[in-house]
C-alpha cells in the first residue's frame, strides 16, 4: 500500500507481507465456498471465476489472515518508539496483548483441531507436522509478547523490549506464515469438501473470540486494497457497522494503532515515524 500523502512507513514493512493464491489463480466461484457478497463481489467486477478446489481456497483465506498478522507485526514495531503519554502507552500494550492473544490462538486451534483433521481426512497422518514444528520456533517470543503486553505498567514500558523481542520472532514467524499455504494448497488431491467442512468448523470456533477484541482489531489490519482489491473477510450486510459502532467502542484506544480503518481503508500509522 503506497501511503500517497504521507512518507511515513506503513504497516505493508519491514517484514513484507505475502501474495495469496488469488492473485495468480482461479480460487473462488462455487457456491459451496463462496458466501453470498463474495459471490455479488465477484460478479460486480464481471469475473466468472472457476474454481479449482477447496484447498486453495483455505489457503487464500489463511493467506489474507496471515497478512493481518504481519500487518499487526509491523504496526507494533513501527509505533512503539513513538508513544510516551500514560495513556497512549496504556492503549499500545492493549494492542499488543490483543494481537499477541489472538495469534496464538490461531495456532493452538491449529495444533488441536485444524490440523488433525485435515490429516484424518486425507488419510495422511504428520502431513502438516512440519508447519506444527514451526510453531515451537517462535510461540516462546510470542508468549513473551504476550506476558509484556498483559503485566507491563505504562510507567515501565520499554520500545526496545518490546522491539527487541519482534526483531527475535519475525524472521521465524514470517517465513511459516509463508511456508504455511503452501502447504494447505498442497492438500489439493485430496477431498474438498470435507477439509471444507473442517475449515468451516475452526472458523466458526475462532469467531468465539472476544467480540469486543477480536473483530474490531482484524478489520482494521485488513486493506481492501491488497493486490489490486479484495473482500476479505466476507461478513453479512451490516456486521462492519456494529463492528464499529458497537464492539469497536470498549478498546477504542487501542484500535488508533491499526493500519486501517473498520473498513478495512488504510491510513497513516498514527504513531509512525514521520
Amino acid at each position: 500500500m503506497a501511503t500517497g500523502t504521507t512518507s511515513r512507513p506503513w504497516a505493508d514493512g519491514p517484514w513484507p507481507l505475502i501474495e495469496t493464491p488469488s492473485k495468480t489463480q482461479d480460487i473462488v466461484s462455487r457456491t459451496s465456498v463462496m458466501s453470498d457478497s463474495t459471490l455479488l463481489f465477484w460478479c460486480h467486477l464481471g469475473v466468472n471465476k472457476k474454481s479449482k478446489h477447496e484447498a486453495l481456497y483455505i489457503a487464500n483465506e489463511m493467506a489474507f489472515a496471515h497478512n493481518a498478522m504481519l500487518r499487526g507485526l509491523n504496526s507494533l514495531y513501527l509505533q512503539a518508539e513513538q508513544i510516551t503519554e500514560s495513556q497512549d502507552i496504556a492503549d499500545y500494550l492493549v494492542f499488543l496483548r490483543s494481537w499477541a492473544g489472538w495469534v496464538s490462538h490461531h495456532h493452538t486451534l491449529e495444533e488441536e483441531q485444524m490440523f488433525p483433521q485435515f490429516e484424518r481426512v486425507m488419510k495422511k497422518p504428520n502431513f502438516l507436522e512440519g508447519n506444527v514444528n514451526e510453531h515451537h520456533t517462535f510461540q516462546p517470543i510470542l508468549k513473551q509478547l504476550l506476558a509484556y503486553g498483559t503485566e507491563t505498567k505504562p510507567a515501565d514500558y520499554k520500545a526496545s523490549t518490546v522491539r527487541s523481542l519482534i526483531e527475535q520472532m519475525a524472521p521465524s514467524f514470517r517465513e511459516h506464515l509463508a511456508n504455511e499455504i503452501t502447504s494447505l494448497m498442497s492438500m489439493e488431491p485430496y477431498d474438498g469438501p470435507a477439509l471444507l467442512k473442517v475449515y468451516k468448523e475452526c472458523e466458526a470456533e475462532a469467531g468465539k473470540q472476544d467480540k469486543n477484541v477480536i473483530p474490531p482489531m482484524v478489520l482494521g489490519l485488513r486493506d481492501i486494497t491488497f493486490e489490486g482489491g479484495n473482500q476479505w473477510p466476507a461478513m453479512p450486510p451490516f456486521s462492519t457497522h456494529f463492528v464499529h459502532y458497537l464492539f469497536a467502542r470498549k478498546h477504542a484506544g487501542a484500535w488508533r494503532f491499526l493500519p486501517s480503518d473498520t473498513w478495512g481503508n488504510p491510513r497513516p500509522l498514527a504513531f509512525g515515524k514521520p
